[in-house]
């Protein structure tokens, strides 16, 4: 699937109203943030807005896969990686109801710099 196919899903599925559909949505958007250097970092500039604005009214999973976006997002770019920060400062902690497990959800703010600096080394070996 080209960068652009899974862009059009992830502009449906971030808005969907199902939680695992919008989960999905999100995820998607974390791997073509991570992986997909064809997609522009402008492509991934108004999600920066929309996780600021509805990240602490979403669905449980749907709040998990933004969070997770936001890192993503903020790893891809120095430019990104400000902005994110920025992002992540304002919203604060994010609560995801994990179950009965010793899950956690990271915080942005201290989870972005280690991301970034990661994909930065990946870049570099390869």
């Amino acid at each position: 699937m080209a960068y652009w196919e899974a862009l059009q899903y992830v502009a449906r599925w971030t808005r969907a109203k199902a939680e695992w559909k919008g989960s999905a949505g999100w995820s998607i958007l974390s791997r073509l943030a991570l992986e997909d250097k064809s997609t522009k970092d402008e492509d991934f500039a108004p999600y920066l807005g929309k996780i600021e604005k509805e990240i602490h009214t979403s669905k449980n999973r749907v709040r998990y896969s933004m969070n997770n976006a936001l890192i993503a997002i903020g790893a891809r770019s120095s430019k990104l990686e400000r902005r994110a920060l920025a992002i992540a400062k304002r919203i604060g902690t994010v609560e995801v109801d994990h179950g009965e497990t010793g899950c956690k959800t990271p915080d942005a703010v201290s989870y972005i710099p280690k991301a970034r600096a990661r994909q930065a080394r990946r870049a570099a070996k390869a």
